[in-house]
C-alpha cells in the first residue's frame, strides 16, 4: 500500500518567504507607516508566515485585503485575495477558496493587471492540484506558465513548474515529474535562490522516495530535521517528519514509522493544515493496520474520511478508501470493501489519479481472494503486475542522479566562492600598503585582461554549448529507441510469461477441483499464452536484426495477387471466430520488384491488426493497383478507426503504444514499426487514412517491375 507523501512547494517560497530580521523589519515599519503603507507591508507580513503558521497567514491577509480595498491599491487585494484562498484550501474552507480565487481573477482581468491575473491563475491551479484535480490543474498551469514566460516573470514561472511537478507525481508520470522539477531547479540556480537548499533538500528527498531509493530519502529528510528549529515549526519539518514515517513503511518497520507519524501530526495541528492532518491521519490509519491494531486503523481512517470529503481532496480520498476497503475485506465485511473499491476506481478514473492505480488492483485482488473468486483475483494480480511493469523507467534514475549532482555541485561552489572572497579581502588589505601608487594602472591592466578572457570564454562555451546541443539531441533519440525497445522486453515479454505462470500454477493447485470444461479453458488460455510470447518474440527478433542489418534484401519479381492470397490464407479461420469477411480484389497481371520477405511481412502485419481492431461482423478488403509506375496494395477495414494523435504516432518506436482489440487482443506496437523498416528498405512508401469509428486504409507503394 502506498503511503501518502507531502511534495513540499519549495518554490512557492520563492516569493513567499523572508528571513526573521525581515520580519522584525516589517513589524516595526508597521508601526511607524501610514493606514494606506500599511496594506502592503501586512501583505509581505503574511508572506513570511507562509510555511510557518496558516493561522497567522489568515489574519495578516485579511487585513492587508481590507485596507487595500479602502485605499484602492488593487495589485495588493489581488495578491491578500489569493494568499486568502491558499490559507482557506489548507483549513478545509473549499467554498471560501474559491470564491476568494475568483474574486482575484475577476479584478486582475478588469483592472489589466497582467501579473496579478498570471498568478492568480497558478493560484487557480494549485487550488485545483490541492483538490486533486490534476488534469483541469495541469491545464490551468500551463496557461500560466506560458504567461509568466513570455512576460519574463521568472518567479511565478518557478511556482508553476514545481505544482505542475506535483501533479505528473500524482499521476504517476515520473519522467515527467523529473523534468519539471528539474527546469525549476535549474531556473532557481539562475536566479541564484541559493537560500532555499532546505526546499531542494525536501523535494530531492521525495524524487527519491518515489523512485525506491530510500537509504538516499532518509539521508535527505534527516538533513531538513536537523537544519530547522523544532521549537520553530515550519511546513519543510512537518513534511519531513511524515515522509520519514512513509520511508521506514516501505521498509516495512511500522512500529518506527509510527514514530515518525505520530510526530507529524501535531506539527501539522501547530500550523492548522487540515489538509496535511487528513493525510496523516490515514498514514497513521495503515500504520496500524498493518501493526494489527483494527480498531485504532479504523478511528484513524475514519477520521481522514471524514476530512478528506469535506477538503474535497480526491488524491487523498482514493488512499483513503482503499485503505478501508483492505481493512473490512480483512474482517470479511466484502460489501463495505466492494463499495469503497468501487468509489475508489471511480474517482481515479474521473480525476487521472494513476500513482496508486497498482495498489488498487492489489486490493480488488485480495477481495477476491477473500471471496474465493480465483478467477478474478487473478485477472487483477496481472492488472497489478501489467501497472507496475509499464511505469518502469530506466532514465529516471539518471535523471535523478543528475539532480543530485547539480545540487551537490551548487553547494560547493557557494562554499567555494565564499572562499575566494574572503581570500581576495585579505589580499587586497595588504597591497593597499604599499600599492596605492599604482592602483590604477594596475585596475586598468587587470579590468582588460578580465575583459578578453571572459569574451574568449564566451566564444568557447558558444562553440561547446552547439556541439553539446548536436549530441543532445542525437543520444535523446537513440535513448528512446533503446528504452521503448527495454520497456518492451520488461513489460510485454513479461505480461504473457506471467499468464503461463499463473494458469500453470493454478491447473496444478486445484486440478482435482477443476471440471474438464474448466480445466479445457485453462489449458486454452495457456496455449493463447505460449503463441503471443512466440510471436512477441519472433517480432523482437526481426526488429533488432533490421537495426543491426543482419537482414539481406534480395529483390526479384513478385506477383502480387497471389502474394495477396498466399498472405490471407493463414487468417482465413482467425476472421470467422469474429465473423469477419475478407475480400481480396486486384489484377493478376500487377507485378513489382522487391524483396518478398519484406512485402509478404508488412501484409501480413496489416491484415493481423485489421482483424484484431475490426468488430464482430465487419470486412477487410484488400486491393491493388497501378499508379504512375508504382503499385498501390491497400488493406482496409470498417473497424474502430483512429484519431490523428495516434496516426502521428504510428511508425515511431519511441512514442508508439498498443491498443487493446475489439475483443481484448493485445500487441506490442512493434508490427507497424517493422512494416516501416521493410518498406524503406525496398524504396517504397506506407501511410494510413483513418477515421474514428469508421474504419482505416492502411496503404503501401512499391515499384512495378517495369518501371
Amino acid at each position: 500500500m502506498r503511503y501518502l507523501i507531502f511534495i513540499s512547494l519549495f518554490f512557492l517560497s520563492n516569493q513567499l518567504s523572508f528571513a526573521q530580521n525581515k520580519a522584525d523589519s516589517l513589524t516595526q515599519e508597521l508601526h511607524k507607516s501610514k493606514d494606506k503603507d500599511k496594506a502592503y507591508i501586512y501583505y509581505q507580513l503574511a508572506k513570511d508566515v507562509f510555511y510557518k503558521n496558516t493561522n497567522l497567514l489568515i489574519s495578516y491577509s485579511r487585513k492587508a485585503d481590507s485596507l487595500a480595498d479602502i485605499f484602492q491599491i488593487d495589485s495588493t487585494k489581488i495578491n491578500a485575495l489569493n494568499l486568502l484562498s491558499y490559507g482557506a484550501i489548507h483549513t478545509g474552507k473549499l467554498k471560501n477558496a474559491i470564491k476568494f480565487n475568483q474574486s482575484a481573477l475577476e479584478l486582475s482581468k478588469l483592472k489589466e493587471l497582467k501579473k496579478e491575473h498570471i498568478s492568480s491563475q497558478f493560484f487557480r491551479g494549485y487550488l485545483l492540484y490541492a483538490t486533486g484535480q490534476t488534469d483541469s490543474s495541469l491545464y490551468v498551469l500551463n496557461q500560466a506558465y506560458t504567461q509568466a514566460n513570455l512576460n519574463r516573470h521568472l518567479k511565478i514561472e518557478l511556482q508553476c513548474l514545481n505544482t505542475i511537478a506535483a501533479n505528473y507525481l500524482t499521476q504517476g508520470k515520473y519522467n515527467k515529474a523529473i523534468n519539471n522539477f528539474t527546469k525549476a531547479y535549474e531556473l532557481a540556480d539562475s536566479l541564484m535562490l541559493y537560500d532555499k537548499l532546505i526546499h531542494i533538500s525536501l523535494n530531492i528527498g521525495t524524487t527519491f522516495l518515489y523512485n525506491e531509493e530510500l537509504d538516499k530519502a532518509i539521508e535527505y529528510f534527516e538533513k531538513v530535521i536537523s537544519s530547522t528549529d523544532s521549537l520553530n515549526i515550519n511546513l519543510a519539518y512537518a513534511a519531513a517528519l511524515n515522509n520519514l514515517g512513509a520511508c521506514y513503511s516501505r521498509r516495512a518497520k511500522h512500529s518506527k514509522a509510527l514514530v515518525y507519524f505520530e510526530k507529524a501530526l501535531p506539527a501539522y495541528q501547530k500550523l492548522n493544515n487540515k489538509l496535511q492532518i487528513a493525510q496523516t491521519y490515514t498514514n497513521l490509519g495503515q500504520t496500524h493496520f498493518f501493526l494489527n491494531n483494527s480498531e485504532l486503523a479504523y478511528t484513524y481512517l475514519q477520521n481522514s474520511n471524514v476530512l478528506n470529503r469535506q477538503n474535497k481532496t480526491h488524491h487523498q480520498l482514493v488512499v483513503n478508501l482503499l485503505m478501508l476497503a483492505r481493512l473490512n475485506i480483512s474482517q470479511e465485511n466484502f460489501m463495505k470493501a466492494k463499495y469503497q473499491l468501487n468509489e475508489a476506481l471511480e474517482l481515479a478514473n474521473k480525476h487521472n489519479i494513476n500513482y496508486n492505480k497498482a495498489d488498487l488492483y492489489l486490493a480488488y485482488s485480495l477481495y477476491y481472494s477473500g471471496k474465493k473468486d480465483f478467477k478474478n483475483a487473478l485477472e487483477y494480480k496481472q492488472k497489478e503486475l501489467n501497472l507496475k511493469d509499464s511505469i518502469f523507467d530506466i532514465t529516471r534514475q539518471q535523471q535523478i542522479s543528475e539532480l543530485e549532482t547539480k545540487f551537490e555541485t551548487k553547494q560547493k561552489s557557494i562554499e567555494n566562492e565564499s572562499l575566494r572572497k574572503d581570500i581576495t579581502l585579505n589580499q587586497i588589505q595588504i597591497e593597499k600598503q604599499d600599492q596605492k601608487n599604482r592602483f590604477w594602472i594596475l585596475f586598468t591592466f587587470i579590468s582588460g585582461m578580465l575583459i578578453l578572457i571572459l569574451l574568449n570564454r564566451a566564444r568557447v562555451k558558444k562553440q561547446a554549448h552547439t556541439i553539446i546541443q548536436s549530441q543532445k539531441l542525437e543520444l535523446e533519440r537513440l535513448n528512446k529507441t533503446k528504452d521503448k525497445f527495454f520497456s518492451i522486453i520488461a513489460h510485454d515479454l513479461r505480461a504473457p510469461f506471467n499468464a503461463l505462470v499463473g494458469l500453470s500454477s493454478i491447473l496444478e493447485s486445484s486440478y482435482d477441483m477443476l471440471s474438464d470444461t474448466e480445466r479445457k479453458n485453462y489449458i486454452n488460455d495457456l496455449n493463447e499464452a505460449s503463441k503471443s510470447a512466440y510471436g512477441l518474440l519472433e517480432n523482437l527478433l526481426t526488429w533488432s536484426r533490421v537495426q543491426s542489418n543482419s537482414i539481406v534484401i534480395r529483390k526479384e519479381n513478385i506477383n502480387i495477387s497471389e502474394l495477396i492470397s498466399e498472405c490471407v490464407r493463414p487468417y482465413v479461420a482467425t476472421a470467422k471466430l469474429k465473423n469477419i469477411s475478407i475480400i481480396h480484389s486486384s489484377s493478376n497481371n500487377i507485378t513489382v520488384f522487391a524483396d518478398p520477405f519484406c512485402i509478404k511481412t508488412i501484409i501480413l502485419n496489416l491484415i493481423n491488426n485489421a482483424i484484431k481492431f475490426t468488430k464482430q461482423g465487419g470486412s477487410i478488403t484488400l486491393s491493388a493497383q497501378d499508379k504512375n509506375g508504382q503499385s498501390i496494395i491497400s488493406v482496409s477495414d470498417n473497424g474502430i478507426g483512429m484519431d490523428q494523435d495516434q496516426i502521428e504516432k504510428l511508425f515511431k518506436i519511441d512514442q508508439g503504444k498498443s491498443t487493446l482489440g475489439t475483443q481484448d487482443e493485445t500487441g506490442t506496437g512493434l508490427g507497424l514499426v517493422l512494416c516501416h523498416e521493410f518498406i524503406k528498405k525496398n524504396n517504397g512508401e506506407i501511410w494510413v487514412d483513418s477515421t474514428p469509428q469508421k474504419g482505416s486504409t492502411f496503404s503501401f507503394s512499391i515499384k512495378n517491375t517495369n518501371s
